[in-house]
């Protein structure tokens, strides 16, 4: 009885998970094997056109185009310094927040909208706001700063700095509310014990808030460097890679490769590349955690 019960327990578990099971199939794995093939040939995008197999060549050609490859500088760019900010600002705002200080939930509120809100409406905001006619520029004008107007977004030199400051500004609260989760596991106990010790509050911090938090860091910095390469709908809604390209991610440069110019082949291996440097960083960061608790 116990084992025929046991049978129709993963039966009925197995049911459950075969409807998010077809569509992880359909929309997850079924893409990512049609992605490989296309990556292999040539192709125009266009039903019935015909399909040139061509092995490896759309990566070759992937790696010497110099679009691909500014736009592999870009990524590190926007990696680099999303996990240099991002994580530290919100560890500080959330112990801030974890303080309970007068008027804590406004200020808890108002760093965590930017992350409800869509990529793509927060790029269109700021689009408005760095726009050569935009708020920004107005502003200046308007307090006497006439000579310090820039066309943020269409300036090669600060095109790319731009959408990587936006970048910053919209993960923040993100961060900050899993770093703050993290925060209600530590003891009160162990902060009084500190105190009574005559720790200050530096000493707090860095002896055991961040020993405390480190698993929880580290996640952060994962999820950072995995959504930071896969970044699309800010640039798109900002830039749309220009100008002339020099704000292009991989995910633009493939969107456009596949859709614009109609080279599908090279956009799908512009694609594969992207998921094999996302695997990348999580391997690595995995094995940098093991080293550390290690």
């Amino acid at each position: 009885m116990i084992t025929l019960k046991n049978r129709k327990v993963k039966v009925y578990i197995a049911l459950f998970l075969l409807p998010a099971l077809i569509v992880y199939l359909l929309f997850q794995i079924v893409p990512l094997i049609l992605a490989f093939y296309f990556s292999l040939v040539e192709w125009n995008g266009i039903s019935g056109a015909a399909l040139k197999f061509v092995g490896l060549k759309n990566y070759i050609d992937a790696f010497h185009n110099a679009d691909f490859l500014l736009s592999i500088k870009n990524m590190v760019k926007m990696v680099f310094f999303s996990v240099l900010f991002h994580t530290p600002i919100a560890l500080l705002t959330a112990v801030a927040i974890n303080t309970k200080c007068k008027g804590y939930r406004a200020f808890k509120a108002l760093f965590f909208v930017p992350t409800v809100f869509p990529l793509t409406s927060v790029g269109l905001m700021w689009y408005f706001v760095f726009m050569p006619t935009g708020s920004l520029n107005a502003l200046l004008k308007n307090i006497g700063l006439a000579d310090r107007v820039v066309p943020w977004l269409v300036d090669p030199a600060t095109a790319m700095n731009t959408i990587v400051f936006v970048n910053i500004w919209a993960g923040i609260g993100y961060y900050m509310v899993i770093l703050l989760a993290g925060l209600t596991t530590i003891s009160d106990e162990l902060y009084e014990a500190a105190s009574i010790d005559g720790a200050s509050a530096v000493h707090k911090f860095f002896e055991i808030t961040v020993p405390m938090l480190k698993s929880t860091i580290y996640m952060c910095i994962l999820m950072d460097i995995i959504g930071s390469v896969k970044v699309f709908d800010l640039v798109f809604a900002m830039t749309g890679g220009g100008p002339n390209g020099l704000t292009n991610l991989p995910t633009t440069l493939m969107y456009n490769e596949a859709f614009k110019y109609s080279h599908y082949g090279l956009g799908s291996a512009i694609g594969i590349i992207i998921l094999i440097a996302c695997l990348a960083g999580t391997l690595g960061s995995n094995f940098i955690m093991s080293r550390k608790h290690d």
